[in-house]
Parts: structure tokens; sequence; C-alpha cells
């Protein structure tokens, strides 16, 4: 609890004196009155969207492998990117259909971007998906490609990956590299 005070007021802190600053720069070209009404307001919606931000990716990273079982296709993709955001990734949506085999496309620094086909399945996930993710990483012109599930895959498909340099995250390395070695639901 005491680090949860802390935090929210350095963030507080942080916030009042870039609201100070964007106030001050506003004077410059604005009467004052102005300048403090704008840039509080624009200041009070940044701080509400990134606290905002913040609560969705501490509340995606506590729901846990579990929630994925309940969620839609869709719904699993949102959580990833989430996810994959608070990991420090740039993350793109692709369109909700047509996609050409990729859900998100990652970025990481400088190195190549990655396309992720997002697979949420109560079953083991087939050579489809590696199939798509593959066409995917060439279509989208990425270094990287592969396929995230909530589940496991079938032999097929770990083969079929070897061989077309596919990435399979099942639902363990979903636990250890995105939900900090949480694992919420046995395999």
């Amino acid at each position: 609890m005491a680090r949860m005070a802390r935090w929210l007021g350095m963030e507080l802190l942080t916030w009042l004196i870039a609201g100070a600053v964007l106030v001050l720069v506003l004077a410059l070209v604005a009467p004052p009155v102005v300048a403090v009404v704008v840039g509080g307001a624009v200041t009070a919606v940044l701080a509400l969207g990134s606290w905002s931000r913040r609560g969705r990716e501490g509340l995606a990273r506590r729901r846990g492998l579990s929630a994925a079982e309940e969620m839609t296709g869709e719904e699993f993709e949102d959580w990833l990117a989430i996810l994959f955001r608070a990991a420090g990734w740039r993350v793109r949506h692709t369109r909700a259909s047509g996609d050409f085999g990729a859900d998100l496309v990652l970025g990481h620094g400088a190195a190549d971007e990655v396309v992720v086909q997002a697979k949420r399945q109560g079953r083991p996930v087939g050579v489809a998906a590696v199939q798509q993710a593959a066409a995917a990483r060439l279509h989208y012109g990425t270094g990287e490609a592969m396929v995230v599930t909530n589940s496991t895959f079938t032999p097929a498909a770990v083969e079929l990956a070897a061989t077309t340099g596919v990435t399979l995250w099942d639902r363990d390395d979903v636990a250890r590299e995105l939900l900090g070695g949480r694992h919420t639901v046995d395999a």
C-alpha cells in the first residue's frame, strides 16, 4: 500500500509539473486565464488517459491465463496487445477481417518487426495457424512471425514451425514472458 501511495504521489507530482510547464508556455501566446483553463484541461485529460492505460495493463496482468479461457478471439488479441505494450513492445493491430494471417504487428527498439497470429482455443493449435503466420511474415515484410495461444500446439504445428522459422508461444510462454511467470490455470 505504501508503495502504491508513493507511486501515486510521484505520478501526481509529474503531472502537476507538466501542467505548470504547459500553462507557462500557453501564457506566452494567450491570456493567463485561457492558459490556465486550457493547460489544466489538457493536463487532466492526458493524466486520466495515462492512469486508465496503466489500470488496463494492471487488470490484464491480474486476470491471468484463466481469463483467456472465457475471452472471444478478439478479446484475446486485445489482451495480448495490452500485455505486449506493458512489456515494452510497440503494437499495431491489423484489420479485423482480411488480416492476411496476422492479428498484431510488434516492434521493439531497432529490431525487425514481428507478426503475431493470436489463437484463443480450448484445444491444441494446428498447422493452419503456423501457415498463416508464415504467410503474414512475407505479406507484412517482417523479420519474424509467431503464433501465441492460451492453449498448446499439435506436434505437426511444432514440426512445421521449426521448418518455417515461426516462433510458437503456448500458455506457459505467455505466463513466463508476459505475465511474469504467473500461471493461473493448470495446463
